[in-house]
């Protein structure tokens, strides 16, 4: 969308929390926004990148022109690939928070930009597909033209480095752990203050954080896999079939037979 249909969104002054994914490219601008209490002079030419749970607002703001992308970790994760370079789980999670581009590197963005556009306001046969496509490929462009001096210097936040280890347990032994206490364990701290670190800093539970992991997994596995529902529960590590039904309905409200039979229609 146009950033002045965006901006008409938000009230002047107030800080908003992120349940997605929002990229901003700045054309003509002024001011500054400031993400999770560090700010940015916002300059013309320049994407800025939202993450999920950051907090921002805009300051002396004066005419702003550009355009924004807004999109969620299950819909980029709509057409599912394995590289890791472009995973929903793995790849966003440090992206640089803008980049300052010269101007062919901007008309080469700028045109993806304007591909995701015309895709979606298409409406044609496979389009959430086309414009999943468009947005990994938008992001390795962002990625790619992200250079070491646009990065932030960020003094080590203990805190953050445990949640941030939280995750990558998460992600490494999703299938044998489940609890919260296990991953506790592991960082050798007890799992009360675990889950506090994590709530504070991803406003959820760290006991969410591990069934969203291993959710994310079935959902590939029921979509991307000919595996059978029992394969899948066993390959997830649930003892038996019937476990697994019930986890999963816990999440998405349906059994994973009724989930692929309706996404695969």
């Amino acid at each position: 969308m146009p950033f002045s249909a965006f901006n008409g969104k938000l009230k002047s002054g107030l800080h908003y929390k992120n349940k997605f994914y929002a990229v901003l490219l700045f054309e003509n601008a002024d001011g500054s926004i400031i993400i999770d209490d560090r700010e940015f002079q916002l300059k013309s030419h320049t994407f800025f990148f939202i993450n999920y749970n950051q907090v921002y607002y805009f300051k002396d703001q004066q005419t702003i022109e550009g355009e924004v992308i807004l999109f969620t970790k299950s819909f980029y994760n709509h057409v599912y690939t394995g590289n890791k370079m472009i995973k929903s789980d793995t790849a966003l999670h440090n992206v640089s928070p803008f980049i300052s581009l010269k101007p062919e590197n901007l008309s080469d963005l700028k045109q993806t930009f304007k591909e995701l556009r015309t895709e979606y306001q298409s409406h044609q046969q496979s389009r959430k597909e086309i414009l999943c496509l468009l947005l990994k490929v938008f992001v390795l462009k962002y990625i790619r033209n992200s250079s070491k001096k646009d990065l932030i210097n960020r003094s080590v936040d203990h805190k953050k480095k445990l949640v941030d280890d939280f995750n990558d347990l998460v992600n490494l032994h999703y299938k044998e752990l489940k609890t919260t206490s296990k991953y506790a364990e592991k960082l050798n701290i007890n799992s009360s203050y675990l889950n506090t670190l994590v709530k504070e800093i991803l406003d959820i539970t760290a006991g969410q954080v591990i069934k969203n992991r291993i959710i994310l997994e079935a959902e590939r596995l029921l979509l991307h896999s000919s595996l059978s529902i029992i394969e899948i529960s066993y390959e997830l590590g649930f003892n038996d079939n019937s476990h697994f039904g019930k986890y999963f309905k816990s999440v998405r409200g349906v059994s994973p037979n009724n989930f692929r039979t309706v996404q695969l229609k």
